[in-house]
């Protein structure tokens, strides 16, 4: 039983003393250089350039209105769903505000998603799917409430289009190609 003990403490030993670099977000950046990198980024976004953009966005004109405030009005980044290899219709798509970030071009690509940073407002629009996994005629929205939120966790609920534009009793969503 003693061998088996002091073995359990040795690799608990070395699990705890590797742990702290398993979170480190770059190996060729210091955490300490990091964190003021996105504290800068937070404080001052860069402006929307097409050189600052993800592969598959490009920039446009959007309107993100969300119980009577205008979160979104102006120019913009998107992406248009094609889901050339998905049996669903194209046509999903989302939109970032003027001041969003993006891991990889604006900072280094963190190693684990928690230290994803957002800096804007974004909403994303897809068919809705129905209780058996398939899409239907519809449309549904998200974002992400809190503008440092990387995640479209809110629901804005179903929205009906017409033209560039999706609403509802609570938002007015459009997106406009420039």
């Amino acid at each position: 039983m003693r061998p088996a003990l002091v073995l359990l403490a040795l690799v608990l030993a070395q699990a705890a003393h590797a742990a702290p670099d398993r979170y480190k977000p770059m190996p060729s950046i210091s955490y300490e250089r990091y964190e003021r990198l996105i504290n800068r980024l937070i404080a001052h976004p860069p402006r929307l350039s097409k050189a600052r953009l993800p592969e598959g966005f490009k920039i446009g004109r959007c309107l993100l209105v969300v119980d009577g405030r205008t979160l979104i009005s102006g120019p913009c980044s998107y992406s248009i769903a094609t889901h050339a290899n998905i049996p669903m219709p194209p046509g999903d798509f989302e939109f970032h505000g003027p001041h969003q970030v993006y891991a990889g071009i604006d900072y280094p690509e963190p190693e684990i998603y928690a230290e994803h940073i957002s800096t804007d407002y974004f909403v994303q629009v897809d068919h809705a799917l129905l209780d058996d996994g398939s899409t239907g005629t519809g449309w549904e929205a998200h974002w992400n409430e809190d503008r440092h939120a990387t995640h479209a966790q809110s629901e804005l609920g179903p929205v009906t289009r017409k033209g560039a534009c999706y609403s509802n009793a609570r938002t007015r969503i459009c997106l406009w190609k420039k």
